[in-house]
């Protein structure tokens, strides 16, 4: 039996790599379905038409030219699959083929020329002739449920391998901590040396390269230390003070980091075990809401590439409505705070680690609720190496006060007047925020 006479009644595409035409034929309402992930091309008529994201700018215009249309003939080859359309008496081809990251489409009239095209699509529309396969309806849909199936692991697949890729930047994280507190058990020999040179300092040459004096704390042990050319022994000696200090300082934070990053790995490894029987769209938000990105990288760097000049800034909204922007990267760090932020603005980072710079954006004269305060410290702790802790300390001030000393790191900035807010990451909260986030 062919699919001759199926009129096209709705065009859609609910999942990445999987493109839906709902249609009417013989009395009966289905959907004939596409999948074009990476190295999957499959076919299908299934009974309900598949539910998911709604439609993007190419699939609207794609659906002006479509529905309506009757199916005359459906074909397929090893690398593609055609729909031979008719509508008002003109003739279209509807051709798709898997590809990197979720395959492509376009739309093609009788003589070959481009109508329209999936975001990302090449515009050389792939040349199969005399390698067509005409598939029948009902061979569709004894094909049907196996085609959806194909489709939900091959994007589960996909997603499994995003949350891969964030275990393993956690991983990192998790190295970096510990190799902060193998360097962090210095602190102690670094005061000892500099008490031991501040003690003998008159005694020292200036010019030397180093000097061995014996401990304190263990009569008889003789402590070397490295001294730097140029600087007295009293400069060298507060310098040696303010790295024990930083070390001790680290040490203090890192075992809560530590914990934190241990837990989020499990936790990124048990939604590992859930992904299984989760529907593409279930996995996606799971992922999502533990700050996953899913979208594949190609496909990120196409929107980057479309979207034109890149703002250094992630955009959120407050529970009030506040506009919360959150920097990117460093450099982006930088850009936010020193030509995006007013003066006025409220700006805000998580104390005492690498974060990303947060600014609300206020009215003149306007001061912050105390909602939005929460949330857009919510958003500082999230996007901060204290990701995961339940508490963390969250600096915020007026932008008037945030400095950038010349010569100062990428990323670095002074405070003046700062305060401080414990905040605890609530993860409805969280969520909330992230699912607020404006895309541009």
């Amino acid at each position: 039996m062919s699919t001759w006479g199926a009129k096209v009644n709705r065009v859609d595409q609910p999942d990445p790599g999987l493109l839906s035409l709902s249609m009417r034929t013989e009395g009966r309402n289905e959907a004939l379905v596409v999948v074009t992930l990476p190295g999957i091309l499959g076919l299908g008529v299934v009974e309900r038409r598949p539910r998911g994201a709604t439609a993007s700018e190419s699939t609207s215009k794609l659906r002006r030219h479509v529905e309506g249309a009757r199916i005359v003939a459906v074909d397929q080859s090893r690398r593609a699959a055609r729909l031979t359309l008719v509508r008002g008496g003109d003739t279209a081809f509807l051709l798709a083929a898997p590809g990197k990251p979720y395959g492509a489409w376009w739309l093609v009239d009788a003589a070959g020329a481009l109508v329209v095209r999936s975001p990302g699509a090449g515009t050389t529309v792939p040349a199969e002739d005399g390698h067509w396969s005409q598939q029948e309806l009902q061979t569709l849909r004894e094909l049907g449920e196996q085609t959806l199936e194909t489709h939900r692991a091959g994007r589960l697949q996909q997603l499994r391998r995003a949350l891969d890729r964030q275990i393993k930047r956690v991983r990192k994280k998790r190295e970096a901590i510990l190799g902060d507190l193998e360097r962090a058990r210095e602190a102690q020999g670094l005061h000892e040396q500099a008490t031991l040179l501040l003690a003998h300092s008159s005694g020292i040459d200036r010019d030397a390269e180093s000097v061995e004096l014996e401990s304190w704390e263990t009569p008889g042990r003789r402590v070397r230390i490295e001294l730097v050319p140029g600087q007295s022994p009293t400069e060298r000696a507060q310098g040696l003070f303010a790295k024990s200090k930083r070390l001790k300082r680290g040490l203090d934070v890192a075992p809560g980091r530590l914990s934190a990053v241990e837990t989020e790995i499990n936790e990124l490894e048990q939604i590992g075990e859930q992904l299984e029987g989760a529907s593409p769209a279930e996995a996606s938000a799971m992922l999502e809401a533990r700050g996953v990105t899913v979208v594949e990288p190609r496909e990120r760097e196409r929107k980057r590439r479309r979207a034109g000049e890149r703002l250094p800034y992630r955009e959120f909204c407050s529970e009030d409505g506040a506009s919360v922007l959150v920097g990117r990267g460093a450099n982006d760090n930088d850009r936010l705070t020193l030509r995006v932020a007013r003066p006025h603005d409220l700006w805000l980072h998580a104390r005492g680690v690498t974060g990303a710079h947060v600014v609300v954006r206020l009215s003149k004269g306007k001061s912050c609720s105390p909602e939005t305060l929460v949330d857009a410290a919510t958003l500082a702790a999230h996007f901060s190496e204290l990701r995961g802790e339940p508490i963390v300390d969250v600096l915020y001030t007026p932008r008037r006060f945030v400095r950038k000393p010349r010569g100062s790191a990428i990323g670095s900035v002074t405070l003046e007047r700062e305060k401080v807010i414990a905040v605890r990451v609530e993860p409805s909260r969280m969520a909330r925020l992230l699912a607020a986030e404006k895309k541009p």
